[in-house]
């Protein structure tokens, strides 16, 4: 923290560094673009086979994981079967505060997988083009939120004090909102006496800044599907998806001062979420020969339902601290009140909303060679536009949240690709994956792009199998503490590595 004038010239310099990013987040945005964009998104999901490929199979038929993308691969059953797939996932963090590298570790056992295809295949001597089908009951674990992160370090640059004096300035106390109010109610900020548009405060000196950031949830998908089979040539599939997802976030930001007059200052937020919501997906798939097979397959947006409730207490201690005190440099006092500050705490009401999401449309297409009974390489290009995602309530107005999702979201192409060698009994995979960046490049310079390496081995004795793999998935994410009007903050950087370890118990009956 900076001596009086010093607090100033930051809060007036600092509207004019970086103008591009109050561009992109509008004024007025509650934080639903946030939402919009991670109920969007999916991570590594379906049977270990699937995801040992990279999840590259939507037109290789005859697996329960690939239901979700392409349900004309159920056209290729030819006997009933039931999965079940158990997954543990390690999770690592490593943050970047403030020149200091901090590691959090997490480790998860869940369902990540079951399901149940019923066979209704023709007989080998019924003539017909139409040979039977398949009818699909699965249940996907597509996204996991949990994350736990807990990071400080000493900021010589600034504190959240320095962005309420930012945020507040050239407002008249009763027209403060947010944060700078927060610094209004507890003495933090002060009016000028005679010019009470202009702020000012007492606190001197930098803080040690920390974050304790929780997330807890999960998204799964229920679908049910049916895949028909025309002359063992052509593949026709459709099916509905009903997702169910929880997501709770608590956040404690502390600052804590070497000062006489303030000993710290902290935030302890907290949010809950429920939603649930219905998608549609249809596919075709094409054999052209033995040796080949083409398809492609669309999934309508994911219409949401939400509620959520949160609320955040606000906590200010100081060292008995009398504002008589606080002088100009002619000592002309600057709070005109007497009074001695120890313990502030004051708290939002819990406050409650419904709100609805609208997810992108996905398009997927998919390629697959086979080298005889040998083995196959097989690859999928999915494309999504998260600029399209959309936010609508009675509750709040959303139209500066979509125009955010439209000024920082941007269309993305994933790529993913994968093989199988056969050898008798078992089965050797590897896989890769390529997720693309959501973000436009011009928002904050950050590549959160994802990339996924998997490999598994199998074994299959006709009427039971089994499959192991594992796989990584790695990509950068951040998170500012607090932001100045130009969108600037302290920004933790993380790197994500979440290595996956999945076993499918598979029955053919």
């Amino acid at each position: 923290m900076k001596r009086i004038y010093q607090l100033i010239l930051v809060g007036l310099a600092v509207v004019y560094l970086n103008q591009s990013g109050k561009a992109q987040v509008e004024p007025g945005s509650y934080g639903y673009y946030q939402d919009a964009l991670r109920f969007s998104q999916q991570s590594t999901f379906g049977t270990a086979r699937f995801q040992a490929i990279g999840g590259a199979g939507s037109v290789l038929g005859g697996d329960l994981g690939a239901a979700i993308l392409n349900p004309a691969g159920l056209g290729m059953f030819n006997r009933s079967q039931f999965v079940f797939t158990p997954s543990l996932t390690f999770k690592s963090y490593d943050t970047e505060f403030n020149d200091r590298n901090i590691r959090n570790e997490d480790t998860r056992l869940s369902v990540a997988n079951f399901g149940l295809a019923l066979n209704f295949n023709k007989g080998d001597l019924e003539p017909g083009s139409w040979r039977g089908g398949t009818l699909a009951f699965t249940y996907n674990r597509v996204n996991s939120f949990n994350q736990g992160l807990i990071y400080s370090g000493y900021n010589g640059n600034s504190s959240i004090i320095d962005a309420m004096l930012n945020r507040a300035d050239g407002f008249f106390p009763e027209e403060l909102r947010g944060i700078e109010q927060v610094g209004y109610d507890h003495y933090l900020i002060n009016p000028v006496p005679g010019a009470e548009d202009i702020y000012v405060s007492f606190v001197e000196g930098f803080p040690t800044q920390q974050e304790r950031i929780s997330k807890q949830g999960r998204m799964d998908q229920f679908n049910v599907s049916f895949g028909g089979n025309f002359d063992d040539k052509v593949y026709l599939g459709g099916g509905f998806g009903f997702t169910s997802t929880d997501y709770s976030y608590s956040r404690v930001y502390t600052e804590t001062f070497e000062d006489p007059a303030i000993s710290s200052f902290q935030i302890d937020e907290r949010l809950d979420v429920t939603g649930s919501g219905i998608n549609m997906n249809l596919g075709v798939i094409v054999k052209p020969t033995n040796y080949m097979r083409v398809g492609a397959s669309i999934t309508t947006p994911t219409w949401y339902n939400f509620s959520e409730e949160g609320d955040v207490i606000y906590n200010t201690e100081y060292n008995n601290y009398d504002v008589s005190n606080f002088t100009d440099d002619s000592g002309n006092r600057l709070i005109l009140e007497d009074t001695v500050l120890n313990s502030l705490e004051t708290s939002t009401d819990i406050y409650f909303s419904d709100y609805n999401i609208r997810t992108p449309m996905k398009f997927n297409a998919g390629v697959a060679f086979f080298i005889g009974k040998n083995g196959f390489i097989t690859a999928d290009v999915e494309h999504l536009n998260y600029s399209n995602s959309h936010v609508s309530s009675l509750d709040f107005n959303p139209e500066s949240d979509n125009s955010t999702i439209g000024n920082i979201y941007q269309s993305t192409t994933n790529v993913r690709i994968g093989g199988e060698y056969r050898y008798n009994i078992f089965r050797f995979r590897l896989g890769y994956a390529s997720i693309g960046d959501p973000y436009k490049s011009q928002f904050d310079g950050l590549d959160r792009s994802r990339s996924i390496v998997s490999g598994g081995v199998g074994m299959n004795i006709g009427k039971y199998f089994v499959d192991l793999t594992m796989s990584q998935t790695a990509y950068k994410d951040s998170f500012t503490s607090y932001t100045f009007v130009d969108g600037s903050g302290p920004t933790a950087i993380t790197d994500h590595k979440l290595t996956n370890a999945s076993l499918t118990f598979g029955l053919n009956f």
